[in-house]
């Protein structure tokens, strides 16, 4: 299982590549150092690789947060509004992230106010 809510907790010291590398390996990630290189690059944190999480905007933050997760074998992931703090083309991607899970045969759980990403990904849906 892998999980984001609300704001992940982070190694402080290390660095963002450190940080899933740890991860990555800690989880028996088959080839972590490409899982780690093809996240980065997914999420647009190539630029900030080598800075420690407190020095990243929340939106870095939340993107190292869903970085986490796809680094480590997984056959659910649990996501709290995984959206936030995502621009537009962000949501692009996650919704077809979502999507590429689904179809890998993962379970996705996740809460959101995005009926369009809701719409696109979830097979069904609970309303409070």
């Amino acid at each position: 299982m892998a999980s984001l809510l609300d704001d992940a907790d982070y190694f402080p010291d290390l660095s963002v590549v450190e940080h899933l590398r740890l991860l990555a390996w800690l989880h028996g990630t088959p080839d972590p150092e490409r899982a780690v290189l093809d996240v980065l690059g997914e999420l647009g944190l190539g630029e900030v690789r080598d800075q420690v999480p407190p020095t990243l905007s929340s939106g870095q933050r939340h993107r190292l947060g869903l970085a986490s997760c796809f680094v480590r074998p997984r056959d659910l992931l649990v996501l709290d509004e995984p959206e936030q703090r995502l621009d537009a083309r962000g949501r692009t991607w996650l919704r077809e992230r979502l999507k590429a899970e689904k179809a890998a045969g993962v379970a996705v759980v996740f809460a959101s106010h995005d009926q369009d990403l809701v719409e696109a990904v979830a097979d069904r849906t609970v309303t409070l």
